[in-house]
């Protein structure tokens, strides 16, 4: 819902459970192809106009690696994850995911993620499992950020420095649509779902009949 508001900015949006595996899929294909294209030439991707960096940013990722009841958009949606996780940096493929329950049950891709920020967590288990263990330690305390102060959030930096307490600014509905007609994306690029596979004309076989066997007497 609240990425709606500023879709004109995306290339690509899906607002539900298939379109959304159908997009993930697709990165991973353009990843694998950029991949192949950059192989034997240069070791990392360097943005340009014509080969950008690609973000792919999901709101609520458990909804797909976790609480989808479809086992198969599950599947699918895990497995896509964690080829972009894994393999997309390299070749200018970024996934910027958000939820709200970070055990590794709801994400099994959670340790690909190398960048983690904390808001507001309810633990310092919670904290332990979003920022690694020793971060309570060092200062990272997510569980005691207070409800009153929303956007406050702790990060590691990637320097290896102690984690810093930081806040996102507000970004209102207002701003939202104001960016959005004013740096639109070029085009925008529809997902396409398959069509449901056609009954087969074929005519069913008809259920086998059980046999039936008698057993003879014998008299003597």
């Amino acid at each position: 819902m609240e990425l709606a508001l500023g879709n004109r900015l995306l290339t690509r949006f899906a607002a539900d459970a298939q379109r959304s595996v159908i997009l993930l899929e697709d990165a991973v294909e353009a990843m694998q192809a950029r991949a192949r294209l950059l192989a034997g030439r240069t070791r990392q991707h360097v943005p340009s106009i014509g080969s950008p960096t690609v973000v792919i940013l999901i709101d609520e990722l458990a909804a797909l690696t976790a609480y989808e009841t479809d086992r198969e958009l599950l599947r699918r949606a895990n497995s896509a994850l964690a080829t972009l996780a894994s393999q997309g940096r390299a070749v200018g493929f970024v996934v910027f995911a958000c939820l709200q329950d970070p055990r590794k049950e709801t994400l099994p891709a959670r340790g690909l993620f190398t960048q983690t920020v904390g808001l507001r967590l309810r633990d310092a288990v919670e904290t332990a499992m979003v920022l690694g263990d020793g971060a309570v330690a060092a200062g990272a305390l997510c569980h005691k950020i207070l409800p009153d102060t929303p956007g406050v959030a702790y990060v590691l930096p990637d320097d290896g420095n102690p984690p810093r307490r930081v806040r996102a600014g507000l970004i209102t509905d207002d701003m939202i649509r104001d960016a959005s007609a004013r740096f639109a994306a070029p085009r925008q690029v529809p997902i396409v779902v398959p069509p449901p596979p056609e009954p087969s004309d074929r005519p069913s076989r008809a259920p086998r009949q059980p046999r039936r066997t008698t057993r003879k007497e014998s008299t003597s």
